[in-house]
């Protein structure tokens, strides 16, 4: 198996010479002459991609049509701040380009498996969490229970963080959730340990 990289605006001589000089295919010609034949001069798609061993001049075409490029990986867990978050975009190599000056609101990024090609901005993942949690938090909130004492996403968000700093079972999550709601009604305190460690860590 050989990985190729083919760069955004390269055209097919420069695809055919590449995979040449790879050794990948015996002829640039031949190739060419293929994949206008085949008219798919247009759909060869930018990307990075894995070529199997003894791959035909046709196979190796129709994975840059199919463009089902190497995809790479970045695993946010829940309970991690914004901050720690930013961290681990910025850590990953695959990833490319300056971070946001501005963190990211708490609760603003969706914890989640973010599948992405290599040379994507750091920005564009970013957005994407913050667009994929707000979809999250949307769809949720027009479901909520009734006369919950809180009226605002950001504070249903913060309520959700502290039960599932609280608490690590998800079996218990909705015991917790009822004792603060309870406690948030008569005007209590939450009495929370994780809201002490995110005042004092941060």
């Amino acid at each position: 198996e050989t990985i190729i990289t083919v760069p955004k605006g390269m055209g097919v001589n420069a695809i055919a010479s590449q995979l040449e000089n790879q050794g990948l295919i015996s002829n640039a010609i031949l190739f060419r002459l293929g994949v206008m034949y085949y008219k798919a001069e247009q759909s060869l798609k930018a990307g990075e991609y894995a070529v199997p061993a003894r791959a035909s001049m046709y196979e190796i075409m129709e994975i840059l049509r199919e463009g089902k490029s190497i995809l790479y990986k970045l695993t946010v867990p829940e309970g991690l701040t914004s901050a720690q978050i930013m961290r681990l975009v910025e850590a990953h190599d695959m990833l490319i380009g300056e971070m946001p000056e501005a963190l990211p609101a708490e609760g603003s990024l969706l914890p989640e498996t973010y599948l992405f090609q290599r040379g994507m901005q750091r920005t564009e993942l970013i957005a994407q969490m913050g667009s994929d949690a707000q979809k999250i938090i949307d769809e949720l909130w027009d479901g909520r229970a009734e006369n919950l004492p809180f009226d605002t996403k950001e504070e249903a968000i913060n309520l959700a963080s502290i039960v599932e700093k609280e608490t690590a079972v998800a079996e218990e999550r909705p015991r917790v959730a009822a004792v603060f709601v309870n406690r948030l009604r008569r005007g209590m305190r939450l009495e929370s340990d994780p809201t002490i460690i995110y005042g004092l860590t941060g």
